[in-house]
């Protein structure tokens, strides 16, 4: 009994580890085809000078062992399948609170360029009133 106690023990030390949590919220369509889940997406850790637009928030959040080198990658696939040119990092941080326990990342995703003025890039304007 004692060994097959042991046994167990070693088994749960060793640890199994969990892709990284991702959540995506589209804040505006990107008007960006999606590019390859392995993109080259440059990772900001401030806005650019250049003018930009918000198109999603994407959070990720790996284990209580994770790094933000473990962690990133996930959020980086998910920032490429929304067409983003880039991604600006809020928060990344290993934390441990009721609502969260591990490696959290905060992000936006951003595309280049002016606002449209109506959320959408495809040049759709709404009537105005007369």
């Amino acid at each position: 009994m004692i060994a097959l106690t042991i046994a167990a023990t070693g088994c749960a030390s060793a640890g199994v580890s969990l892709p990284p949590l991702v959540e995506y919220s589209e804040i505006e369509p990107s008007g960006h085809a999606a590019k390859p889940p392995g993109c080259q997406m440059p990772v900001l850790r401030s806005e650019p000078l250049a003018e930009f637009r918000k198109v999603a928030i994407i959070e990720a959040t790996g284990n209580v062992f994770a790094t933000e080198d473990q962690v990133l990658p996930a959020l980086l696939r998910k920032a490429c399948e929304s067409g983003a040119d880039a991604v600006v990092i809020l928060v990344s941080k290993s934390q441990t609170s009721e609502a969260r326990t591990g490696y959290y990342i905060d992000s936006v995703a951003i595309v280049y360029g002016p606002e449209t003025g109506t959320g959408v890039s495809s040049g759709f304007r709404p009537p105005t009133a007369k």
